[in-house]
């Protein structure tokens, strides 16, 4: 996805203790490049080749000043 157009930057967070929770933050330019990277065949073909156990909840989010 790296080299997709419109991406930014990643983070990836590892839950603490005896968790197996990964949560990855990506930022991308807009909503609309992360939608063509995700339907790229490129990425269709990788998704398709997860394990069945590996469950994803995909969310968009905005950044907000605190």
């Amino acid at each position: 996805m790296k080299a997709q157009p419109g991406f930014v930057s990643l983070k990836m967070h590892m839950a603490t203790a005896d968790s197996q929770l990964l949560m990855n933050v990506a930022v991308w330019e807009s909503t609309r490049a992360l939608a063509t990277a995700c339907g790229s065949p490129e990425f269709r073909r990788m998704a398709a080749e997860f394990p069945d156990d590996i469950v994803s909840y995909p969310h968009i989010f905005e950044q907000i000043d605190v």
